[in-house]
């Protein structure tokens, strides 16, 4: 998950699924007059990052974009950090440094939380990040396909060893019948307050093959070599085959195969109230 370039390439089901969000929810981000101080964690290449800015007002006070990945942020610098916009470095599972807590009006995140093992610690993060009366808007996957691609390849004798810790990779809530509730109850106990979690499921059509397989190589979590990845896609695919997510059109070219999965996505928003409010 390093190769920008590549990510920048393949993101669109990100792209779109980031915008629907900003769609749905960013009239609920209470702003303020003038100042605001925003964050965007997981911000990858920071293309995604770009989008969010059309939603904020002019008038913004600055916009962090934040990453565990040096390269990914060296790459959202040189392209997309300039004036009030700025990339850096941090694991939002790892500890804050002192600039940064209560140092933001609005935490954003999209397609990050789902990678994090440690979900309180994350959403207790999140919650330090923000000053009094601040918000967060947050979308992670919930169940998806992908990881379970990942679990039957991690039971082959060729792929064991390459996926071992392949549960380190997979969303909390893929298994989970009821994320709403489980993150819900998390947030709670952080201190947030005025929340809102809203699990949907979400389908993505890839048009062919090779679309596919850039996408996962461009997510893949996994150390794998750049001599064997290949046929590690390759494997990849079959396993879609087997699980029957190929979906097959005739057109006026001839036979295209075309690939469906359906998904689930976890959207939540919620407030880091004032204690003399409270």
């Amino acid at each position: 998950m390093n190769n920008a370039d590549l990510y920048r390439k393949s993101n669109s089901l990100q792209k779109r699924d980031a915008l629907r969000c900003l769609e749905e929810h960013a009239n609920k981000i209470k702003w303020k007059k003038i100042g605001d101080r925003v964050i965007d964690l997981g911000c990858a290449d920071g293309s995604v990052t770009d989008i969010l800015k059309v939603y904020m007002p002019k008038n913004y006070g600055r916009l962090v974009g934040c990453d565990i990945s040096e390269e990914m942020v060296k790459y959202a610098n040189k392209h997309h950090g300039f004036g009030r916009t700025s990339f850096r470095v941090l694991d939002i599972e790892g500890d804050l440094t002192a600039d940064l807590k209560q140092g933001f009006d609005h935490v954003f995140s999209f397609y990050t939380l789902h990678w994090i093992r440690d979900q309180e610690r994350a959403f207790r993060n999140i919650f330090n990040l923000l000053g009094d009366e601040g918000d967060c808007l947050l979308l992670f996957l919930g169940h998806t396909p992908i990881f379970d691609v990942y679990r039957t390849l991690s039971h082959t004798e060729k792929w064991h060893s390459w996926l071992e810790h392949v549960d380190r990779f997979i969303s909390p809530y893929h298994d989970n019948e009821d994320p709403e509730k489980e993150v819900k109850k998390i947030m709670e106990r952080v201190g947030f307050s005025n929340i809102e979690v809203q699990c949907k499921t979400l389908f993505y059509v890839y048009d062919d093959l090779d679309v596919l397989k850039k996408s996962v190589a461009a997510i893949n979590p996994f150390n794998i070599p750049k001599d064997i990845l290949e046929d590690f896609l390759e494997d990849y695919i079959d396993v879609v085959r087997e699980m029957r997510l190929l979906d097959r059109c005739n057109n006026n070219v001839g036979e295209s195969v075309s690939i469906k999965f359906n998904y689930k996505v976890i959207s939540v928003y919620a407030r880091k109230l004032c204690l003399s409010l409270m």
